[in-house]
């Protein structure tokens, strides 16, 4: 064989290769490809979208084509390379007076060199390096290679209509729906943002909103409101002065409004409505009382979905609900702020400001903070599953409520706690303090 036709085999063999990784990268492009991204390019227009769409939503038909390509490629790849290669090397031999076995022998190793050669090139370059470019960018190379597979796909049409027929049937047989698309879960989207963000294309804090964001919509009113043994109220018979001094006592601007007791909230009175009297405070006149001032409440059930409160709330244009239970109690109070805060993370403070530290090296710790983060900023080993705040973590340990007047110690691993102040059935504040590990 002359060196023209040598080099047209390895001109050729170069091609399927080229071939062969074109459509293994493909496959893996494919796969990269979100069905609604590719909707949304079709409609504006995109043609090569569109046919990655079509692609998309035909999966059998789409790596019927695909594998009679790589088929195809790499059984003429290989054949080329072996067959036209191991010629000239078997003549040069024979020019050389190498005969008989020899000559056989010399033949069958070329042969199998440049086979194991030819597989090798075939791997790196057909498969391995495409199909990494693909899974780097897959949008890309499927948009490079989408118009070589749809005219093959055309032109082996009869072929790859019985392939992916077969596929549907043998799927069908097993069970499968051969038309199942996957579905994103919120696990999934998770993992591709937590993906993203150790790959540094996405912020910690994003990754934290989303999750916030999912848990969201499975939280209920009682989940986020502020609980009744926590209201700051005013009564109903009280005066506007009162109002200015627990508006500078709290740093709220809204307050329910009682008629004896938390159980009867008759009324609900913004700061911006006290605000807009200012005129006439300095003026010889009477002034206004709470219950001329409140506005009506708005009640809702604890058990309702929180994502709908919300919608509800900002269609009313109300910023502030009272939470009543099946009994028609209160049970708390909650506020657009709230609802937003299991979203983005607490606006007015952490965990940690609920923990201050006192002159004896001893913490003094707010009966709100959550037990896992107590746990966390201590080190201390407890869970606690039934117990959510630390108030109800230490009622839950003694057994009991404490009275106001009492101050019973527990003790949670190096630390001896001790109750504070009560106040109802609530534990407003307990002390932690470090025990010697002598005593």
């Amino acid at each position: 064989m002359d060196g023209s036709n040598v080099g047209a085999a390895l001109l050729l063999t170069v091609l399927l290769v080229m071939i062969n990784g074109m459509l293994a990268s493909a496959e893996i492009a494919m796969l990269g490809l979100h069905e609604s991204k590719l909707r949304a390019m079709v409609e504006d227009g995109d043609k090569k979208a569109k046919l990655l769409l079509k692609m998309k939503r035909h999966p059998s038909r789409f790596l019927s084509t695909t594998q009679i390509g790589i088929t195809l490629a790499g059984l003429l790849s290989g054949a080329f390379a072996a067959d036209t290669l191991a010629a000239p090397i078997s003549s040069f031999a024979s020019s050389k007076g190498i005969h008989g076995v020899t000559l056989s022998v010399i033949g069958g190793a070329s042969t199998f060199f440049i086979t194991l050669l030819m597989t090798l090139f075939m791997l790196v370059f057909g498969e391995l390096v495409p199909k990494r470019i693909a899974m780097v960018k897959p949008e890309q190379t499927a948009r490079a290679v989408i118009t070589p597979i749809s005219i093959l796909a055309k032109v082996a049409k009869p072929l790859v209509r019985l392939l992916s027929s077969s596929t549907n049937g043998i799927l069908k047989f097993l069970g499968i729906d051969p038309n199942h698309q996957e579905t994103i879960t919120e696990e999934d989207v998770l993992f591709m943002m937590q993906e993203g963000h150790e790959q540094g294309k996405i912020q910690a804090v994003e990754v934290q909103v989303m999750s916030n964001l999912f848990e969201f919509t499975d939280l209920r009113v009682e989940d986020a409101m502020t609980h009744r043994t926590e209201l700051h109220v005013l009564s109903a018979d009280g005066s506007l002065d009162e109002v200015v001094v627990k508006m500078s006592e709290t740093g709220l601007n809204k307050f329910p409004v009682i008629d004896g007791n938390v159980d009867r909230i008759v009324g609900v009175l913004y700061s911006k409505d006290i605000v807009s009297l200012y005129p006439i405070l300095n003026k010889e006149t009477d002034l206004p009382s709470v219950k001329e001032c409140m506005r009506h409440p708005y009640f809702v059930p604890e058990n309702k979905m929180l994502v709908e409160l919300f919608y509800e709330m900002k269609r009313g244009k109300e910023r502030f609900a009272v939470v009543v239970d099946d009994y028609g109690g209160t049970s708390g109070i909650i506020t657009l702020t709230d609802i937003l805060e299991e979203i983005v993370g607490d606006l007015t403070h952490s965990s940690i400001h609920l923990i201050s530290t006192r002159d004896d090296n001893s913490y003094l710790i707010d009966g709100r903070i959550e037990v896992e983060h107590l746990a966390e900023f201590l080190k201390l080993k407890i869970e606690s599953e039934h117990n959510e705040t630390f108030s109800g973590f230490l009622v839950s340990k003694l057994g009991y409520v404490p009275q106001k007047d009492e101050h019973p110690e527990i003790i949670l691993d190096d630390y001896l706690i001790r109750v504070e102040e009560v106040e109802g059935g609530f534990i407003r504040s307990a002390s932690a303090k470090k025990r010697d590990r002598a005593s």
